[in-house]
């Protein structure tokens, strides 16, 4: 399994969820992150000198399946590149495990967004 993490520009977003959930990604988590970068267009500094843009870009990130990670990754890059500073940066990272807390399924079972709405228990 894999996660695919992106910082990206705010504006993008929405569409990377778009085609990530069309592309079949188990699910896509949003933060909201302010960038402090090498080559960035400083707008606010600090006291000890760093430098750092007050725009607002996001991190969205979702697991995947191996065989799903290469798929994710291009719909991420297609999305997103202008071919000028500022697109963004993916990084992909192994996890070695995943456990769905609703009912212990591990691994890649607890990525399968089908069995996540079987069973489901109801507040009475």
């Amino acid at each position: 399994m894999k996660e695919i993490t992106a910082y990206i520009r705010r504006d993008d977003v929405d569409e990377v969820i778009e085609r990530l959930q069309r592309a079949g990604a188990p699910g896509v988590s949003v933060i909201e992150i302010h960038p402090v970068a090498m080559g960035m267009k400083p707008t606010r500094s600090s006291r000890t000198g760093l430098a750092w843009s007050t725009d607002t870009g996001t991190s969205p990130s979702s697991s995947c399946t191996d065989d799903q990670a290469e798929t994710l990754i291009r719909v991420v890059e297609n999305s997103c590149c202008t071919g000028n500073p500022g697109d963004g940066m993916e990084f992909v990272s192994e996890v070695v495990d995943a456990v769905r807390i609703r009912d212990g399924a591990r691994g890649e079972a607890a990525l399968c967004v089908s069995r996540c709405t079987e069973g489901v228990r109801t507040a009475s």
